[in-house]
């Protein structure tokens, strides 16, 4: 269980920086809703739990950095995508599925956990600006950003088989010198 593009084993308690990551979402990560994301696609074949992963991941690094509320960061980027429809197909509720989305993920994310303030933050407005709701929280602003810069790794890692790390160097390298 791995990010796109890290290196880090994210189960591996013998590392410290795994270890303090998994530490904030090991009870979300046993409720059998949030591993249900595990059976749809999200970008590609990147299945929705690993891209929520993903983000959650890199929220974790750059909310460290930055001091912000690490806790509801990680949490909410592990849930802004805990709806349960293939949404290519399937529409469950009326409406546009960028601005619908966020609603059904925060009322399943109230399913599963308490949801605070900034985690309610994070889920609502992961779509700005496409979506209509814009973040009102640092951690909100962190996870929209990460939240597309992840879709753009995933999707740029499965679409071309000529695609290596240093590839995303311009962006990824940049951002990583500055959170390490």
């Amino acid at each position: 269980m791995k990010a796109v593009l890290s290196n880090v084993n994210l189960i591996n308690r013998q590392d410290e920086l795994a270890n303090e990551f998994y530490s904030h979402i090991d009870d979300l990560m046993e409720h059998p809703l949030v591993l249900k994301m595990d059976d749809y696609s999200q970008h590609l074949n990147t299945s929705r739990l690993q891209h929520s992963l993903n983000v959650a991941y890199y929220s974790f690094l750059f909310a460290r950095k930055l001091k912000l509320n690490v806790r509801d960061a990680v949490r909410g980027a592990l849930l802004h995508d805990l709806f349960l429809y293939e949404w290519r197909t399937e529409q469950p509720v009326e409406g546009n599925h960028v601005l619908v989305h966020p609603i059904q993920a925060l009322q399943n994310a109230r399913k599963v956990t308490e949801v605070t303030w900034v985690m309610e933050d994070v889920i609502a407005s992961h779509m700005w600006p496409v979506g209509n709701v814009k973040p009102k929280t640092s951690e909100g602003w962190l996870i929209q950003m990460m939240d597309k810069l992840c879709a753009v790794m995933e999707i740029g890692v499965q679409s071309s088989k000529k695609v290596e790390r240093y590839n995303f160097a311009p962006i990824l390298l940049g951002l990583l010198f500055y959170i390490n």
